[in-house]
């Protein structure tokens, strides 16, 4: 489907607001329409100080939690560390891990990590995963969650039967049915009640937010000295999870902070794992952004996880010593590339059936792959809602278990697909086997007998929430620029208010451009490098995924949709465009 491309109306109080900061103008343009967008101030979204931060007091559970975990480290327990097998959960593992050994002074050997193999053990605290923690020699006497649990009360309820106490921290949307009541703490702020103000952060900010008031007790006791290295070293890892669980950007000054503050420490490399990963993000004198983690970091971890096992992530960004995070880091670009093949193959299947369903008139997507496999099956779903502008679901059977479908669901903004699983759970108690997640993403696991029946409820509610949207692809452009406006004043300008991610997202500007020059590139053809002249101006111009005709007519104007960017080769930067596309 070919987008619509429409100019974003600016609020005018907003940009008024905007204006009084004294940016750039095209830059203060597009400052107002993402916090209009948000309904937030300006100058709310430019605050990176992490002074800022939310105190984690009003998480509820929060000091049973820290004087739970602060006893296991003074008496010196066996502590195992259950996460999700995604880069969230992977980040909140090295996280948990470091500020327990490196902080705190918890011996190596009492830290135990136990993470779902997604094929075989699917999603969260699974019943195989608990047994592999009750088997344990020494069995932990304490297990902290993060980025799950929140659905897994079954589980945690077989481990405080064990005597095991079970403390939770998570993000994810609360069960219909509630949470899971056998957690000696449950540190969530979706949680009713939460006094916290930003339910919008990631898992791993939870489990940080938790080792906030674990440190603040252990000083309190005397356990460590009130001058004790501060936490925030570890943002780089809360950075890395944050934007690969695309949170919002914008809502959330948290997770902006925690953002902003991490991307330097990644920069230079101030661990192993940043030093090996630093010359597989481009030029190594392009600053770093949160592209590079979204894009470049995430998807290695993300792969360890969805193919084989997520402890390869935890392994690499533990790492002690650069040799072994070059190893590490090999692994991971290996697994990613067979991530990357599957990927494309099931995405091809996956959309055409797609495009049927919209061509039938269908308000939401299921595809139900035969040969598909669990580890692609978010990626295939983002990828269907991107292409469709309709929240998506992709499943596949399960391996280990003949008759049942697991499956990732993705949805657009405005359509939090939590609550739409949640309805559906109300509508037809039982209808799921296990589901959880959140607005933007969820994960479900159904009876093969049951998909008709659940892809017909899930479009009839999907359409009653939808009534009177016309679900179709949008480009918004943030404002026309003339002649003389591209340059790295504007570049500058427009770094310095980001992080760009969820909610936030890249500068969309348009202009008139003449032709110069075109030539196809990439291995499989369909990307475009384009010569341009904007004025008096020359530009460099880069338009991927453009088909394998030249989609500009050479020596013509042409209005095009782009991002302004800088290409970094051998330390030196130039000015390009990235073209969204081309309004005639």
């Amino acid at each position: 489907m070919e987008p619509i491309i429409e100019l974003h109306p600016a609020d005018p109080d907003t940009l008024r607001e905007a204006q009084r900061l004294g940016l750039h103008p095209v830059v203060t343009r597009v400052l107002a329409n993402r916090a209009s967008r948000a309904g937030v101030a300006p100058d709310w979204l430019l605050d990176f100080s992490p002074h800022s931060l939310d105190p984690p007091d009003g998480l509820p559970d929060i000091d049973v939690a820290a004087e739970r975990i602060a006893r296991a480290v003074v008496a010196g327990e066996v502590i195992a560390l259950a996460t999700d097998a995604d880069s969230d959960g992977v980040n909140a593992s090295a996280v948990l891990t470091r500020a327990l050994t490196e902080h705190f002074g918890h011996p190596v050997d009492r830290v135990q990590h136990y993470i779902g193999l997604k094929l075989t053990e699917g999603y969260g605290l699974s019943d195989s995963v608990c047994e592999r923690i009750l088997a344990a020699d020494p069995r932990p006497a304490l297990v902290i969650t993060a980025d799950i649990g929140s659905s897994d009360g079954p589980r945690i309820a077989r481990l405080a039967e064990a005597a095991i106490d079970v403390v939770v921290t998570d993000h994810h949307g609360i069960p219909t049915d509630g949470g899971p009541d056998a957690a000696l703490a449950f540190v969530n702020p979706q949680r009713s009640g939460a006094r916290y103000p930003d339910p919008l952060i990631a898992g791993v900010m939870v489990a940080w937010l938790v080792l906030w008031a674990v440190r603040r007790r252990l000083i309190e006791i005397g356990h460590l000295p009130s001058r004790t290295a501060s936490l925030g070293t570890l943002f780089g890892w809360v950075a890395t999870g944050t934007v690969a669980d695309v949170v919002s950007l914008a809502r959330s000054r948290n997770n902006r902070i925690v953002v902003r503050a991490g991307i330097p420490q990644i920069e230079a490399g101030t661990h192993p794992c940043w030093r090996a990963l630093r010359s597989h993000l481009g030029d190594p004198a392009k600053p770093l952004t949160a592209s590079d983690l979204a894009f470049g970091i995430g998807p290695r971890l993300n792969a360890a996880g969805r193919l084989h096992d997520a402890m390869a992530g935890v392994r690499f960004l533990l790492a002690e010593d650069d040799a072994a995070a070059a190893l590490g880091v090999a692994v991971l670009n290996s697994t990613n590339e067979a991530r990357r093949a599957i990927e494309k193959r099931l995405t091809v299947e996956a959309l055409a059936a797609a495009e049927a369903q919209v061509e039938a008139g269908r308000s939401a997507l299921v595809v139900a792959l035969i040969d598909g496999h669990a580890g692609v099956h978010g990626i295939v779903a983002s990828r269907m809602m991107q292409a469709f502008a309709r929240p998506a679901v992709c499943l596949s059977a399960q391996q280990d278990m003949p008759g049942i479908l697991s499956g990732s669901c993705r949805s657009i903004d405005g359509l939090p697909m939590l609550e739409v699983l949640q309805a559906l759970e109300r509508a037809e108690p039982g209808l799921f086997l296990k589901y959880g997640g959140h607005a933007g993403a969820a994960g479900l696991t159904i009876e093969e007998g049951r998909l008709a029946g659940f892809e017909a409820a899930f479009e009839r509610e999907v359409a009653r929430r939808l009534e009177g949207v016309e679900l179709h692809p949008r480009i918004a452009v943030d404002v026309d620029v003339v002649p003389g406006e591209l340059g790295w004043p504007l570049l500058d300008g427009l770094a310095a208010i980001g992080p760009y991610g969820r909610e936030f997202p890249e500068p969309v500007l348009r202009s008139f451009f003449m032709v110069r020059a075109a030539r196809e590139v990439g291995v499989d053809g369909g990307h475009w490098k384009l010569t341009l002249s904007h004025g008096s101006q020359r530009v460099d111009a880069i338009w991927f995924n453009a088909g394998r005709d030249c989609p500009v007519t050479l020596g013509a104007e042409a209005r095009l949709v782009f991002t302004p960017e800088a290409n970094w080769w051998q330390g030196q930067r130039r000015l390009q465009v990235r073209i969204q596309g081309l309004q005639a």
